[in-house]
């Protein structure tokens, strides 16, 4: 690969930077960079590599921690302010209601003293009402206090149990609701509490009929919506909980090494002005691409791109200081890092400037001691986790083609992770819809059977009705439920093998998933009641896979040419160029004779990667095959048939002799007695003289003399049953 001169003279300006005051434009001067104006810009590495560059990043912080949470003192002032005392913020809602509702309790206490319901004063009925709004905070206080009290209490076992903490959060409002229908129908006494009337009004026994019925609906609501929570909670931290990490991780370190790019080649130098603009101008990149194919000039448009990122970068830092927190922190390494990666371009971007900038100059890889000499001696333990993230196939060196894959991959899981997240809360939602419909049929029930007693006396038949409906439904419904959240054989992105038909998941739903045919591109729809019975291969979560691939070659191939196919074959997988590819295990394996006239090898090849990514193997099995056909025509391994020429080829001329009728039975006959000669058991001998007396004592049964006379047809004699070859030479004769 031809390397542009990378040279600094006259037409070279040097920069000495410090990380800390890139944008401050201070100076030190430990770091030297050459910013070339010459138009040629130089396609390897483009770090100098003269002097130590990490000595002055020994203090920077690199990369994104998730810790610039840090409070301001306006921020502080106001979340005291908002989180004093949730008594005091609970206040707000309960006393100008409360307030409103003590009028009428006031008024039926002095002046309409003597106003009833029947047989009931007013005056306790709107003090039970004073109650329940007081209560209905109260149970919400209480239900808001409950995730923290088992946080507290269950963390002490175990911390993994912590986690269903979320679940009771997410179950505030259910959780309120019971407690709040068990606290009215308990304190629904106090209506009566200004008399002795006891239950005899039937609207206070109406009322406290319903508030029973009421504490059932409300059970069975929370245990619906504890039965959703559950689901999701599990769910996700089971499917998506490793991969959210590992992404975090590695798009920490990806942020950790622009920064650290950042801080020897600054933003919009001359050497990264190109991957600069499509990392961060996003927005602008085309309109500066069709103006620069047409001549015009973009310095405007590029600083269009800068201009806005500076003015979003100063209200971000307003707005930081009155939160508190980094808010739209556009010129933020993780900002810059998350935003390349929804793009695959600028994702090849991002990853040419961070390679670049690591590589020394002139060089085609990337080396651990690159990362250890640009971060430092004491940052050794951070190159060497950010050098392994990189080194994927374990080499021990990592190309610009490698870097680009990585962090397209980057940008494509976690796209594609969203998606298949979305897709699933949808059907969680899907779920819960179908589920409080049941619950709202169970409500009917349960309130018709507590206030009609002709209905109560046909809830058996009715309830059976229901539930053999609800079977009916649900056996489909338990089906794609367990094959979605319990088995979940793919996500969004994936590249699975269904019945060896090659597909690609585009969407998740609750009964279905809709996929894309590999071969045709077509739209393929299937139930998950019908996928739970099928086989599922998923491509994208497998390991490195291997390949076999069958060839069939003379039968005269000796096992010399096996063993030099199988060395050629292993030196290109271990060729410099090849071993990112390939792995360095290569087999041979001879797999059938079939008709004695070619042999059937088996080569086994194992990749570096899985076959998610069809272009990726296309073009690595290309490679394989074409290198497998230049082996066999080295070593050589001739083809079924052998190599010669074709008979009628000049090099193989056909030839006709005419002979007598006597020579050619004289011949005839000379063939078929060498032929028989050569058998271990010749055909009339018998098979007892060959065998010891015990087994051929065994063998005399009607099988055997069933085989024998087989045999005797087989020679040309019927009635005779075996004739020896003298006697069937002369009569040929």
């Amino acid at each position: 690969m031809p390397t542009a001169p990378y040279t600094s003279g006259s037409d070279t300006t040097a920069y000495a930077m410090s990380g800390e005051d890139i944008e401050l434009g201070k100076k030190t001067p430990n770091v030297t960079i050459t910013s070339c104006d010459s138009l040629q810009r130089p396609v390897l590495g483009r770090r100098k590599t003269s002097g130590m560059v990490g000595e002055t990043i020994t203090d920077h912080k690199l990369g994104y921690e998730g810790e610039e949470d840090a409070l301001t003192k306006v921020g502080n002032f106001l979340w005291k302010i908002h989180g004093a005392s949730i008594i005091t913020r609970y206040a707000l809602y309960v006393i100008p209601v409360a307030a409103l509702l003590a009028v009428p309790l006031v008024l039926t206490a002095t002046v309409y003293a003597d106003s009833r319901a029947g047989d009931i004063r007013l005056l306790g009925l709107f003090v039970w009402i004073e109650v329940l709004w007081v209560g209905l905070w109260v149970c919400k206080l209480v239900a808001t206090a409950l995730p923290i009290v088992f946080q507290a209490a269950c963390g002490v076992i175990s911390t993994g149990i912590r986690k269903y903490s979320l679940v009771l959060m997410a179950l505030e409002i259910p959780v309120s609701f019971f407690l709040w229908s068990i606290m009215a129908w308990a304190t629904s006494h106090m209506i009566c509490a200004f008399d002795s009337c006891g239950d005899k009004d039937n609207w206070l026994a109406t009322l406290k009929t319903a508030f029973k019925a009421l504490i059932i609906v409300a059970a069975i609501f929370l245990a619906e919506k504890t039965f959703v929570q559950l689901i999701s909670v599990n769910y996700h931290r089971k499917q998506y909980d490793e991969k959210i990490r590992e992404s975090k991780k590695l798009i920490r370190l990806l942020d950790m090494l622009y920064d650290a790019s950042r801080t020897i080649f600054p933003e919009y130098c001359r050497e990264f002005q190109e991957e600069d603009a499509d990392i961060q101008g996003n927005t602008l990149t085309d309109v500066r691409r069709k103006m620069a194919q047409a001549g015009v000039q973009t310095k405007v448009i590029d600083n269009m791109g800068r201009v806005r990122d500076k003015v979003t970068a100063a209200f971000g830092v307003m707005a930081s200081d009155i939160t508190g927190k980094q808010v739209f922190n556009s010129t933020a390494a993780h900002s810059i890092v998350v935003e390349a990666l929804e793009t695959e371009r600028a994702s090849k971007a991002l990853a040419r400037r961070l390679w670049l900038s690591f590589v020394g100059e002139g060089r085609e890889v990337l080396y651990q001691s690159d990362l250890v000499e640009v971060l430092g001696q004491q940052h050794s333990d951070a190159a060497e986790e950010i050098f392994h993230a990189l080194d994927r196939d374990g080499n021990g060196d990592v190309s610009l083609e490698e870097m680009e894959m990585l962090v397209v991959n980057v940008g494509h899981e976690r796209h594609n992770r969203a998606a298949s997240m979305q897709d699933i809360s949808q059907a969680i939602g899907v779920l819960d819809s179908l589920l409080s419909v049941l619950v709202l049929v169970a409500v009917a029930f349960i309130y018709a059977t507590f206030f009609s007693p002709a209905f109560a006396a046909k809830t058996t038949q009715l309830w059976t009705t229901f539930t053999g409906l609800a079977f009916a439904i649900g056996g489909t419904m338990t089906d794609c439920c367990l094959y979605l959240f319990v088995k979940h054989p793919y996500d969004v992105g994936d590249r699975v093998d269904i019945n060896a038909v090659e597909l690609v998941v585009e969407r998740i739903s609750l009964m279905y998933s809709v996929f894309r045919r590999v071969d045709n591109d077509k739209t393929v729809q299937i139930p998950h009641n019908v996928a739970n019975t099928l086989w599922i291969e998923n491509v994208s979560r497998s390991k490195q896979m291997k390949e076999r691939l069958s060839i069939n070659v003379a039968a005269t191939t000796s096992m010399e040419d096996v063993l030099a196919l199988r060395n050629e074959l292993n030196k290109f997988v271990a060729a410099p160029e090849n071993k990112r590819d390939f792995m360095p295990e290569l087999d041979i394996e001879l797999r059938n004779l079939n008709d004695l006239d070619k042999l059937e090898l088996r080569v086994e090849i194992r990749h570096k990667s899985n076959f998610a990514n069809e272009q990726l193997r296309n073009a690595r099995r290309n490679k394989f095959m074409v290198e497998l056909l230049a082996a066999t025509r080295r070593v050589p391994i001739e083809p079924p048939g052998g190599s010669a020429p074709a008979l009628g080829d000049p090099a193989n001329p056909a030839y006709s002799v005419a002979v007598s009728n006597g020579e050619a039975e004289l011949f005839r006959s000379k063939h078929t007695t060498e032929t028989e000669a050569k058998r271990l058991f010749p055909v009339g001998s018998g098979l007892s003289m060959f065998m010891p007396e015990a087994v051929s004592s065994a063998m005399q049964s009607p099988a055997v003399a069933m085989m024998a006379g087989v045999m005797g047809r087989r020679n040309g004699s019927v009635t005779e049953g075996r004739r020896s070859v003298d006697d069937i030479v002369p009569r040929r004769m």
